[in-house]
This record gives structure tokens, C-alpha cells and sequence, in this order.
């Protein structure tokens, strides 16, 4: 829906990236994170704009094992964890890591929780967002 509101005003920032995805495919696979390495790995001038654009965005859209499946497909949670770790991480993308994160352990999901505890992640998550996991 943001990417749809997103196109109708060109002033923003992200309206070039979406029309661009957009009007590049005939179809829309719902089993991908769109754009996600185009923007998350971004090295534009407005690289933070475009990360913090779409970690509110996946937060927004991740609700259940499902979601929780797609995300894991583009290794989303391991390069966020990656950025947190960053010295020159901006604070708002940080907050945004902050809240995926928190987003991803509200799911009840013994599935989710298993692998997050097979990738290894859970631990440093924990420690970093002060948070109980389990």
C-alpha cells in the first residue's frame, strides 16, 4: 500500500525506486521481498532514506510464520544484525533494525523461534536489543 500511495507523489524520494520495480516486471511475486538488496545495500546519496524506507515498510508487512518465511528467503535477518553492529549506522535505520527485530520474536511461532535459535541469532539479538526471547 505505501509503495502504491508512494507513486502518486512524485516529490518523494522513493517514488524513482518504485516505478522503476514496478514498470521493470509484468507480474508481482508475493514470495519476495521486493527491491530488498537494491535498497538495503544501497549506495545513492539518500542510502538512509531508502534503508529506513523499507525496514519500516517489511515491519509494517511482517505479521506470521509466512511473512517470517519470505524474509528468511533474502537473508534479511542477518544483514540487519550485520548493520547493528556498524559504527557508522544511522540512528533512525538502527531504530527501524530495532523494531523488525522486536517484530520478528512477537511472532508465536515454535518454528520461527527454532530457527532463529539454529541460525544462531537469537543470543545476539537478545544481548542487543535487551529484550527476552523465549
Amino acid at each position: 500500500m505505501e509503495a502504491v500511495v508512494s507513486t502518486q507523489s512524485t516529490g518523494k524520494q522513493i517514488y524513482q525506486n518504485i516505478c522503476f520495480f514496478l514498470l521493470q516486471r509484468p507480474v508481482f511475486d508475493f514470495e519476495d521481498v521486493p527491491m530488498f538488496y537494491h535498497m538495503f545495500c544501497s549506495s545513492a546519496l539518500h542510502y538512509k532514506l531508502d534503508q529506513n524506507w523499507l525496514l519500516e515498510t517489511l515491519c509494517v508487512g511482517l505479521r506470521d510464520e509466512m511473512d517470517y518465511k519470505i524474509i528468511s528467503r533474502r537473508h534479511v535477518l542477518p544483514l540487519c544484525v550485520s548493520q547493528l553492529s556498524c559504527s557508522h549506522l544511522d540512528r533512525n535505520v538502527a531504530k527501524s533494525i530495532r523494531s523488525l527485530m522486536l517484530k520478528i520474536f512477537s511472532i508465536k511461532s515454535l518454528r520461527v523461534k527454532k530457527e532463529l535459535a539454529d541460525i544462531g541469532i537469537t543470543e545476539s539479538l537478545t544481548n542487543c536489543l535487551g529484550i527476552s526471547t523465549l
